[in-house]
């Protein structure tokens, strides 16, 4: 990849690399694939018509509530193009909170989805609805038409993509300061913040691709993207680095066990990242775990604990089937573009998050004091990837210390002598029972462990004399409970403090995850709250 020049938009960095690598393919969407000349003369006819039609330009904003669809990537591009900031929302957000979200921002324009669940919703702004199906191939289009009704009503936005003819507009220069993207997050403290993003932290991101893939970027050809666009990792790896390696991004709509892990070996994709529920899942595939995996180079795992079983197996499955990759964690946050310490194939250390990319350091402070390697506390980050801040929000995670800015973290970990950092649990979610510390990563790695526990969630309950206890949810084969109750509470005793015992387990066939595969942790905690602890169920 070319150097790029410092505050340059997003738009002119991926345009810098337009011919730096004999990959045609831009996009590959259900069986039809778009050029990198094609891609762009997309983006520029739209940036045009957004313009001359709407009077998009610098300084405005707009929503988009997309799903993983050649349209999230042409209207990024476009509206990055012409000065404005991108809000990327879940395609999933009630359309009430969608509202807020355009408000907020201050949006000036909203594109959703043709099956997004909205009718002729009012949000107070000019929408533009897209037809997904537009973009496949013949065959996948008819199902995609067969197997779905549009529900969101409103002006196509596909005919934007038309030369009408509309003048050309230069390129905008972004200042360093000035925000391009906004992105939704929990936080560092769990409440939901809206975060603002400059060019210079997504360009610099994917401009150290080198530091963390394995291979020379020329040995890669193609990406399988499941993790969606309003994902910071989603975003920045997975698009972005896609468009400045000059590589093809595989796009998925809606991750499927058998179609993606189909979809994965056809397309020869060399990258794939994904939260542990889709890993779990394609494990569970033959057309995957039996499968030539020889063109896959690099695989990372985020979000959720991902326990070391899951590891194991995955990296079984992948050396047996010929990938020279193996599949790694990291560590990062969406005030910091989604990952700022990652384990690589050069550089990894079994059961850490791995090395802080070039540009990042990190510490570890209690009570406002660095602490030595080996000793748990809060994890503050130095970072380039640093967020400009949150939308509409006086407070900020970020403090000054030893001569640096850092972004206090909410989390808990340490790092050892070698710098590896190790991540405990989050602070928002640490347990203390009798005043002790539980933190539910390892009381879950300790179920997870048990054969038979598919996932496994610990959860503070209120205790009159505690303060708190345990309550564990395990996902198992239904009928299979009471068999595994003995086995888990055994490890617990063995692994854990007596304190991150379970007082509870409950067992379910099927766990809540969220919209983008993770546990959802919220939903439990409000069970909690709603039903006191009480005896083992």
């Amino acid at each position: 990849m070319r150097k790029l020049p410092e505050n340059c938009s997003m738009y002119h960095a991926a345009k810098l690399n337009i011919s730096d690598s004999p990959i045609q393919t831009a996009i590959s969407f259900y069986g039809k694939k778009y050029s990198f000349g094609r891609v762009f003369s997309l983006i520029d006819t739209l940036a045009d018509n957004l313009a001359a039609e709407f009077s998009l330009g610098k300084g405005d904003a707009v929503t988009l509530c997309l799903p993983n669809s050649p349209a999230a990537v042409f209207a990024f591009y476009a509206a990055n193009r012409l000065g404005a900031a991108v809000n990327l929302v879940h395609p999933f957000l009630p359309p009430e909170k969608l509202k807020e979200s355009v408000a907020e921002t201050k949006s000036k324009l909203l594109v959703v989805y043709d099956l997004y669940r909205c009718g002729s919703f009012d949000f107070g702004v000019p929408t533009l609805v897209s037809n997904s199906g537009s973009y496949m191939g013949a065959a996948a289009r008819a199902y995609y038409r067969l197997t779905n009704r549009r529900t969101a009503e409103g002006r196509a936005f596909e005919p934007l993509l038309k030369d009408r003819g509309s003048p050309r507009v230069p390129e905008a220069a972004f200042a360093a300061d000035e925000p391009a993207v906004y992105l939704a997050s929990g936080g560092t403290t769990g409440e939901p913040k809206t975060i603002a993003h400059c060019n210079n932290v997504c360009n610099n991101l994917c401009a150290k691709a080198q530091v963390f893939i394995g291979e020379p970027i020329e040995n890669y050809t193609a990406l399988y993207n499941v993790l969606p666009i309003f994902h910071g990792y989603g975003l920045c790896i997975n698009m972005h680095m896609c468009m400045l390696m000059h590589k093809t991004n595989v796009m998925c709509i809606r991750f499927q066990a058998k179609a993606s892990a189909k979809a994965i070996i056809r397309s020869r994709a060399n990258i794939l990242t994904g939260v542990p529920t889709m890993f779990l899942r394609l494990l569970g595939e033959k057309a995957f775990t039996r499968g030539d995996l020889s063109h896959l180079k690099d695989i990372w795992v985020g979000g959720d604990s991902v326990p070391q079983s899951l590891l194991d197996e995955f990296n079984a499955v992948l050396k047996r089937q010929g990938a020279s990759g193996r599949i790694q964690t990291g560590y990062g946050l969406t005030e910091t573009a989604g990952v700022c310490v990652v384990n690589t194939r050069k550089k990894h250390r079994d059961g850490s998050v791995g090395l802080p990319l070039p540009g990042t350091v990190i510490g570890i402070y209690k009570d406002g004091k660095p602490l030595p390697a080996g000793e748990i506390g809060e994890i503050y980050l130095a970072t380039e990837q640093l967020m400009l801040g949150y939308l509409n929000e006086e407070r900020s995670p970020i403090v000054e210390a030893d001569g640096r800015r850092w972004l206090a973290t909410g989390d808990y970990g340490y790092v050892d002598e070698d710098g590896f950092l190790y991540f405990k649990q989050r602070i928002k979610n640490m347990i203390k029972v009798s005043g002790v510390p539980v933190y539910p990563s390892e009381v879950e790695a300790a179920a997870l462990a048990v054969p038979g526990v598919r996932k496994a969630c610990a959860v503070g309950v209120g205790d009159a004399i505690k303060g708190q206890v345990v309550r564990l949810y395990v996902e198992c084969d239904e009928g299979r409970g009471e068999a595994l109750r003995g086995e888990i509470l055994a490890n617990c005793r063995r692994q854990l403090l007596p304190y991150a015992v379970p007082r509870e387990i409950v067992f379910r066939a099927q766990l809540p995850v969220n919209l983008i595969g993770k546990i959802d942790r919220l939903v439990l905690e409000k069970e909690c709250a709603a039903v006191p602890g009480g005896a083992e169920k």
